[in-house]
């Protein structure tokens, strides 16, 4: 499967928990690998508990922004800090349609990043997202 390109939203779950929604312009395997890597403007995640990506695509670089922040808000995933408000929404806008990703070499880099190799805050926090769904 080729990688999606435009205007992207994705999201990305461990196990049955939305836990972060970015979006993109760029190429959305170039965008993954950059998580993967803990890069700049990039949310670091652990890839060992990736269980699924999904990505909608929208016509203008407006639509994507403007359901990001919406998502962000309805969902309140746990890696998104920014752009989070401590009320609800009191609107509602069309839902979007969601297909599954897998990046190509997606095995490959499992297999270079052991999640025992991730380090810091991000490991805290991932481990302290995994307890959530133990209880």
């Amino acid at each position: 499967m080729a990688s999606p390109q435009g205007f992207i939203l994705y999201r990305i779950w461990y196990k049955d928990c939305l836990v972060y929604l970015g979006r993109t312009k760029q190429p959305l395997q170039a965008r993954i690998r950059g998580h993967k890597f803990a890069k700049p403007m990039h949310r670091s995640i652990d890839i060992q508990n990736v269980t699924k990506i999904e990505y909608s695509k929208f016509e203008t670089e407006a639509d994507m922004n403007l359901f990001e922040i919406y998502y962000i808000n309805l969902w309140k995933p746990p890696l998104n800090v920014d752009d989070k408000a401590r009320d609800n929404l009191t609107i509602s806008l069309p839902n979007s349609e969601w297909c599954e990703f897998t990046p190509s070499n997606w095995d490959e880099w499992r297999k270079q990043l052991d999640s025992k190799e991730m380090y810091g805050w991000h490991k805290v926090r991932n481990d302290k997202i995994l307890d959530i769904f133990e209880e």
